[in-house]
């Protein structure tokens, strides 16, 4: 299920990317630990949103918002976070919630996402259209609670 409001996400120790700040594409809205991928002009969307016309998702280029940020036009609402405001994708290695449980043998392997929550290790279901490459499985920890790099 996409995501309804913010969240907090588990992140693995690692190296951690500079960020940089892409703007909201018009109409779309982010929380911050959602899923975000970077369009052809530089916006940004939730993963699992169509692909707006005459753009293409750039690649390797999915990170986590860290912050709430709403492009949806709204006259009501004055605050720095509604409108066109940049927004920073992390990226490095995180817990995120798998569509179906993977096991070790799955390690490296390509992740995709179903929406701005949850990834999968399927680029096409069956019946549905292709998923947009987020990251690769890194493995599970002592919990069982898997972790993808993006």
């Amino acid at each position: 299920m996409a995501l309804q409001s913010d969240r907090i996400l588990v992140r693995a120790d690692g190296p951690r990317l500079r960020p940089f700040g892409l703007v909201v594409a018009t109409g779309q809205t982010v929380f911050r630990g959602s899923i975000a991928i970077v369009f052809s002009d530089g916006t940004i969307a939730p993963a699992g949103t169509a692909t707006p016309s005459g753009l293409t998702v750039a690649p390797q280029t999915a990170g986590i918002a860290t912050h709430f940020q709403s492009n949806v036009a709204n006259p009501q609402v004055m605050s720095g976070q509604y409108g066109p405001a940049p927004v920073e994708l992390d990226r490095g290695t995180y817990a995120l919630p798998f569509d179906t449980a993977p096991t070790w043998d799955k390690l490296g392997s390509p992740v995709y996402a179903v929406d701005d929550e949850t990834v999968s290790l399927t680029e096409t279901p069956s019946g549905g259209s292709a998923r947009t490459l987020v990251g690769t499985f890194a493995g599970l920890d002592e919990t069982g609670t898997p972790f993808v790099t993006l």
